[in-house]
């Protein structure tokens, strides 16, 4: 009985390691990896929605014709 009790006495008295660590790290973790995607994401969607708006500025200003414009815009919505 004194080896049980000599085993298990550090961890009576609140000894050992907290375990409310893990989820709370797992959960900034993931934080972390979620907004520096959605950074990432909403960069290249700014990047396509510019061109887009460029290409409509050109068509607008009789730079390029329609069938040029509908080529380009097509291009655009494939990447």
């Amino acid at each position: 009985m004194l080896t049980t009790i000599a085993a298990t006495a550090p961890y009576w008295n609140g000894g050992g390691f907290p375990f409310p660590v893990f989820p709370a790290f797992f959960f900034v973790a993931f934080l972390v990896v979620f907004l520096v995607f959605g950074v990432l994401r909403r960069g290249s969607w700014r990047a396509r929605s510019d061109a887009r708006s460029v290409l409509a500025d050109r068509f607008a200003r009789g730079d390029i014709d329609a069938e040029e414009y509908r080529s380009r815009l097509s291009e655009l919505s494939r990447k």
